[in-house]
């Protein structure tokens, strides 16, 4: 099957080049012709016009009426599904959209960081959010979409706390490619076998998980994604105090914190009593939760699709979904993950690209995402799944339930990227809680001292 890639052939010398530093801004206008010489001020005026047409017709990023959109997110759709994608951005929006995928996370982070300095730079391309997409902003890499949000996004039926995630300095410099909810996604057949139902206090999901054990059930399913440490880590810590989550992600609480420490423990006395799978693949654990090996998953809401579509659950029936409860009585949270669409400055094709997403939320476009890719962005999409639907119910509900960026964006990348790997050793068995945290707060004070 055919498939389009970001090629990835960087010397030395360009892996070197930081997303601060590459490229030069190349847009420096010579001085004109004087007044007085009207000839030259004939021609001054032709160039102009010649300019502005350019412009028009798509020169030095004016609109050439196609854009590449570049992203990590569709490597493993049918190609049939990446054609269809095009033909719907294009139908919408009028602007000619080819997806260019990446072969995996960080060979489209570095493409992008090579090419966002100059005209190849893709016009669209997904990014994340949090301290990464501030990086960008900071360093005058992407457009100010404030207008677009105000005048086409919002209207559109984005909610606009969704921008709050893209802002800085009062300016949104990004668009959602998609809004994802985390709630634990579970067999109810399963649940129903072992006499056991949706639990409404963290008490009873602790019962929950024992019952389900005492009847041959593993609980709960690790993914084993390098990436994936922090899952548990950061939703048993909002369970356990939502303020002390995001202190960790500031630098205002450390990780060797009595509270956090406490945390750990609980996390590996449920790891000890046997509630998790050892760390394995998605496709395992979309298997093995719908083969009834195992009951529940903390996921993405676009999880359900592959869960119906590919494995025969059926949504609403013997697949549901149910929120974390707190540990001490207070709101549940559920983390939302939204991942940025940025339009690049130096990008050729910037008003190509401004122009499409100014129609990209439209129903018809955002019909086809939701029925193909499993991804709901707006309150005008149609949807049909009942468990989805369920998903999205919740963070309309602000007395019972608090919505947290997770802390893969939410946390500055030198921290995370170390918390990452100690989290995951950590859930291996290969790091006590001691030695884990200290690691972690190690580079947390190193880090937030530097920034000082």
């Amino acid at each position: 099957m055919r498939k389009r890639t970001l090629a990835v052939l960087l010397s030395a010398a360009m892996i070197a080049c930081s997303i601060t530093g590459c490229g030069g801004n190349g847009g420096k206008e010579t001085e004109g012709p004087t007044a007085q010489q009207e000839e030259a001020a004939g021609k001054k005026t032709e160039n102009k016009e010649a300019e502005a047409a350019k412009t028009e017709a798509g020169g030095d990023g004016g609109i050439t009426g196609k854009t590449e959109f570049a992203n990590d997110k569709l490597l493993n759709l049918d190609l049939s599904i990446i054609q269809g994608y095009e033909e719907s951005a294009k139908n919408v929006t009028g602007i000619d959209v080819t997806i260019v995928t990446s072969p995996d996370v960080a060979a489209y982070k570095t493409s992008i960081q090579q090419s966002i300095h100059d005209k190849s730079a893709p016009g669209l391309f997904t990014w994340w959010g949090g301290y990464q997409l501030q990086t960008l902003v900071d360093n005058g890499l992407v457009e100010d979409l404030t207008d677009l949000w105000k005048d086409y996004i919002t209207p559109a039926g984005v909610s606009a706390d969704i921008a709050d995630a893209f802002t800085y300095d009062g300016k949104i410099y990004a668009a959602p490619y998609s809004i994802l909810y985390n709630v634990i996604l579970y067999n109810k057949e399963v649940f129903d076998k072992a006499g056991v139902k949706e639990p409404e206090t963290f008490d009873e999901f602790l019962t929950v998980c024992e019952t389900l054990k005492a009847a041959g059930v593993t609980p709960i399913a690790f993914k084993n994604d390098s990436w994936a440490g922090f899952i548990w880590f950061q939703s048993l810590i909002a369970a356990y105090e939502p303020q002390l989550y995001q202190d960790l992600c500031d630098g205002t609480a450390k990780y060797t914190d009595e509270r956090v420490v406490e945390v750990m423990n609980i996390w590996k006395e449920m790891i000890d009593k046997g509630y998790f799978t050892k760390p394995i693949s998605i496709t395992d654990m979309e298997k093995q939760i719908a083969g009834g090996e195992i009951a529940m998953i903390l996921e993405p809401n676009r999880e359900i699709s592959p869960l119906v579509k590919d494995y025969g659950m059926v949504s609403g029936e013997n697949l549901d979904s149910f929120v974390l409860p707190s540990m001490n009585g207070g709101k549940k949270i559920i983390f939302f993950e939204t991942a940025p669409i940025c339009v690049a400055k130096a990008s050729a094709d910037r008003g190509s690209a401004m122009k499409a997403l100014e129609k990209w939320y439209d129903k018809d476009h955002q019909n086809y995402i939701y029925q193909n890719i499993g991804l709901a962005n707006t309150s005008t999409v149609d949807v049909t799944d009942p468990a989805y639907a369920k998903t999205l119910e919740y963070s309309a509900r602000p007395d019972e339930i608090s919505l947290m960026l997770r802390y893969y964006e939410n946390t500055p990348e030198d921290i995370r990227n170390v918390a990452l790997d100690e989290l995951m050793r950590f859930e291996l068995g290969n790091g006590t809680i001691e030695d884990v945290l200290a690691v972690i707060q190690a580079k947390a004070d190193e880090y937030w001292t530097s920034t000082k």
